[in-house]
């Protein structure tokens, strides 16, 4: 494994309160699916206004697993209020049986009364992909992220998520996704190290297609082990066209059901954090992506229009 000095993408403690709020954040993966053992998987979805004087119009992209074109809507929500779904692809986009990213963002251009800066427009937003049992509910937190992967040749800089468990004879089971929010295909390469750090498996993973999410099963075995994720983009010199990838890693107990979520964390050596003038600032690692990037993405989607608020107990929920 390669030597790491420094490395991290959320430090909650040490950045500051206005850095832990954007303007625009990538869901990795959401989901309205059946799954193994007669589950049914469904992604739940809260978007929060802190602003106290004025509401928000926020965008929201779902890209589709696979590739296929995606669809924008507008959500309005009130100040210092919460807009929710409990199964946000099927709620807002009227996906029956699907799975994607989620590109939520505040535009200028939607907002034309409030200022146009990232504080002003600035929201929060998690999710929950859950399954709904007879016995309850049982799911994993994905939280809202905008630092990603650039191409690991210019930019120099990986992602690693450990304690990864597939292992058949044992119930784990691990699936690997990404999202591709560039206009070329990328290749997304790993390397899995097992517990005492050995390289096991080195290659290309996947070649994702533009704007589009992708999830597969780990390609071996592993038990408490390491993926090293690289992005390989033939467009990163492009202005216009250069990606940003953002992978995590999900791995399920199946005798239980139960899932867990990892963002993977971003890396660098010195020489790469030295070169980019970071002070070792390890939070300042990868691309963070802004609304001028973000509308590249919405562009090439279907524009539905402006998503319906009905106002319960708790909070406005989001409607067609």
């Amino acid at each position: 494994m390669k030597k790491i000095l420094l490395a991290t993408l959320l430090c909650i403690a040490a950045v500051p309160l206005a850095a832990q709020v954007n303007d625009t954040y990538v869901i990795p993966v959401s989901v309205n699916a059946p799954g193994s053992f007669g589950t049914r998987w469904m992604t739940q979805f809260s978007i929060m206004n802190p602003q106290l004087k004025y509401k928000l119009v926020v965008s929201i992209t779902y890209i589709p697993t696979g590739g296929a074109q995606g669809i924008e809507e507008l959500v309005t929500v009130p100040a210092n209020s919460i807009a929710y779904s409990d199964n946000i692809l099927d709620d807002l986009f009227a996906v029956g049986t699907g799975s994607g990213a989620l590109l939520v963002a505040t535009f200028p251009e939607d907002n034309p009364g409030v200022p146009n800066d990232v504080i002003s427009r600035s929201f929060l937003v998690t999710t929950n992909t859950y399954n709904n049992s007879s016995t309850g509910t049982y799911g994993q937190t994905v939280p809202g992220v905008w630092a990603g992967l650039l191409d690991y040749d210019t930019d120099g800089i990986s992602a690693v998520a450990h304690g990864i468990r597939q292992v058949a004879r044992l119930g784990w089971r691990t699936n690997i996704g990404a999202v591709n929010l560039g206009r070329c295909s990328v290749d997304l390469k790993l390397n899995v190290y097992d517990a005492d750090g050995r390289t096991i498996r080195s290659g290309v993973w996947a070649k994702i297609p533009p704007y589009a999410h992708m999830q597969q099963p780990l390609p071996l075995e592993v038990d408490r082990g390491t993926v090293e994720f690289f992005v390989d983009d033939p467009c990163a010199n492009n202005s216009a066209n250069y990606a940003v990838v953002f992978p995590y890693v999900s791995t399920i107990d199946q005798l239980s059901g139960d899932p867990t979520y990892q963002v993977p964390l971003l890396l660098a050596n010195a020489n790469v954090l030295f070169a980019k003038a970071m002070r070792l600032d390890p939070t300042a690692l990868g691309k963070k992506i802004d609304t001028t990037y973000a509308r590249n993405v919405r562009a090439s989607a279907q524009r539905l229009g402006h998503a319906m608020l009905t106002k319960t107990e708790t909070g406005y929920k989001i409607t067609q």
